[in-house]
């Protein structure tokens, strides 16, 4: 028996064992997906507190139920670890590890080549290795293979396979979750994807299956790039709308009305989030390779970028009309996470923009019901503080940058003597409040 035939039993009979590396806002999701659905999972993270609270059943990911933790870790179908020499236990392996940028906006793959490394240094014969983490396309083929490789001495396609499926994890999204989002899957050879799709389709309802891992790298990069061009031209157009006296709500409400040929993107503080605001820089690495300019989505990456400063200025433009400065004003920012009713501030523009009105000497307090503390990149630290009438009337300037559902925006609108609205949270058109 080959030993492609040999995993594929036996994924059949259910008696393989799936590691998960990586147990962050992507890869604890997947792991009790599987888990639920009856398979040994393995999940491993270099965190010993991560790894501490999945073992006591304690959740740290909003968007998994409390209960189904609990289930699968008291069932002892999930359970953590940070000892990586288990990966020789596993008969699959699926990466989740982060792929940020570094100081110079360029992709750090440190993330991936450590997970590599660990992975070829001890797995087993016969493992299907699958990257689902967002990255430029050829990285599976031409980064990640060398390594696995050189690292265990195996061969792709005869040793073990090796696939490409992009996670799609929308945070907050009461709708659609990781079983019922379709998944798309991309392999270096046949088996491999055989292999992916019947291990996926155990956690997965619908897989969408693509002929390559770059292929498949470039569908995440297309979703994303997709959403930054059309949210960076709504936000440009804001900008200008604002400078003509045009609401630019009231526009797209008008446009939606079309049946046909648009869809409604909404503008913002900018673009939050680990992956949209980040996915250009990776596509632009991979494009120079082959001498190609993305003009167009570099332009909508800068526009991105800009947006927090001309939002500060904004601020200190609503400022102004009152007769104050930003420099000693109380400035009371509402929401600090990317999206609403969510715990993740990744490259929040309220992070950037809180910075910003720090520096010019404004006395910054914020309110965020999903985030208690926060961290600028210059190292300002602040802790969340009640939401409460006194507290409003105490603002010189109220800054919405995020519109959570739980906010009350009767009590904002009725007690805020300036409002500075960048989500169009309060409907209201009184003279205190400036929108974007």
């Amino acid at each position: 028996m080959t030993t492609a035939k040999a995993l594929l039993e036996k994924i059949s009979d259910n008696q393989e064992i799936i590691g998960i590396i990586g147990l962050g806002y992507v890869g604890l999701p997947l792991a009790v997906s599987f888990a639920e659905a009856g398979i040994q999972v393995i999940g491993f993270d270099k965190s010993p507190d991560k790894v501490n609270k999945i073992n006591s059943g304690e959740n740290y990911i909003k968007d998994i139920r409390d209960a189904a933790l609990h289930e699968v870790v008291g069932t002892v179908k999930l359970s953590a670890s940070t000892d990586f020499t288990r990966i020789n236990e596993c008969d699959a392996l699926i990466i989740c590890v982060p792929t940020p940028l570094d100081k110079f906006r360029k992709p750090d793959m440190n993330y991936i080549e450590s997970a590599c490394r660990t992975i070829g240094q001890n797995m087993k014969t016969g493992t299907f290795i699958c990257l689902e983490s967002t990255t430029y396309p050829t990285t599976t083929e031409e980064f990640m293979l060398p390594i696995l490789e050189n690292e265990s001495g195996l061969k792709q396609g005869i040793d073990f396979w090796l696939a490409y499926s992009p996670e799609r994890v929308d945070p907050g999204n009461t709708s659609f979750h990781t079983k019922n989002t379709p998944k798309v899957l991309g392999a270096m050879t046949p088996e491999g994807l055989e292999i992916g799709q019947k291990l996926y389709s155990k956690a997965i309802e619908h897989l969408h299956l693509v002929s390559s891992p770059k292929v498949a790298e470039m569908v995440k990069i297309l979703e994303n790039t997709y959403r930054l061009v059309n949210i960076s031209l709504i936000n440009e157009l804001a900008l200008l709308a604002g400078k003509m006296g045009i609401n630019i709500w009231e526009v797209i409400e008008a446009a939606k009305t079309k049946p046909f040929g648009f869809q409604a993107f909404y503008p913002g503080p900018g673009i939050g989030g680990h992956c949209i605001p980040l996915d250009p820089f990776y596509l632009e690495h991979i494009a120079k390779k082959y001498d190609f300019e993305l003009s167009m989505i570099h332009t909508a990456g800068q526009i991105n970028m800009r947006m927090p400063h001309y939002m500060s200025v904004k601020i200190a433009s609503a400022l102004n009309r009152v007769q104050k400065p930003v420099n000693g004003s109380n400035i009371f920012f509402l929401g600090v996470a990317y999206k609403p009713d969510i715990n993740d501030e990744r490259e929040s523009p309220a992070l950037e923009i809180i910075q910003t009105i720090i520096k010019k000497g404004g006395i910054v307090e914020y309110h965020d019901p999903y985030i208690p503390s926060i961290v600028t990149s210059d190292g300002s630290s602040l802790q969340s503080v009640d939401l409460t009438p006194e507290r409003l009337q105490r603002a010189d300037c109220v800054v919405i940058t995020t519109n959570h559902t739980d906010f009350d925006v009767n009590l904002i609108s009725s007690h805020a003597r300036l409002i500075v609205d960048l989500r169009n949270a309060i409907a209201s058109s009184k003279s205190n409040i400036y929108k974007l």
